[in-house]
């Protein structure tokens, strides 16, 4: 009784949003999903248009995430200044800015209040970084 009781509260506390699929890569941070909306990985930055790497950036996220089922971890925010969904990206049980970090197409970067992941990214960044 006491797991059909748990099951049942872990069921109802899933988010709405959850599983969706990206249809679009629009950097190595940013994605958009078969909803609509834009998503912004929290805890990451990588290079945006017209800056070196970009491209290799853009092409790594598309090879974690594009077409797949994601799921995604609200923080504290939940849009940023441009009206982007500020979140935390899995796909297939992957933790999709930790993936870019260890890779190298993306660093740590923290700002405002969601920060619950980015000391974890840093420790990722630390044992990946080249010296």
């Amino acid at each position: 009784m006491k797991y059909l009781l748990l099951l049942l509260l872990l069921t109802a506390c899933q988010s709405k949003e959850n599983p969706l699929t990206v249809i679009d890569v629009i950097d190595g941070d940013t994605i958009q999903l078969n909803t609509g909306e834009i998503v912004r990985l929290i805890c990451i930055d990588a290079p945006e248009k017209n800056e070196e790497g970009y491209l290799q950036s853009q092409q790594a996220l598309q090879e974690i995430v594009q077409d797949k089922n994601i799921t995604l971890e609200k923080d504290t925010s939940e849009r940023d200044k441009y009206g982007r969904l500020l979140r935390y990206v899995y796909a297939n049980g992957k933790d999709v800015g930790a993936e870019m970090i260890r890779t190298g197409y993306a660093e740590v970067f923290q700002y405002g209040p969601d920060t619950k992941k980015c000391e974890e990214y840093r420790e990722v960044e630390g044992r990946f970084k080249v010296l």
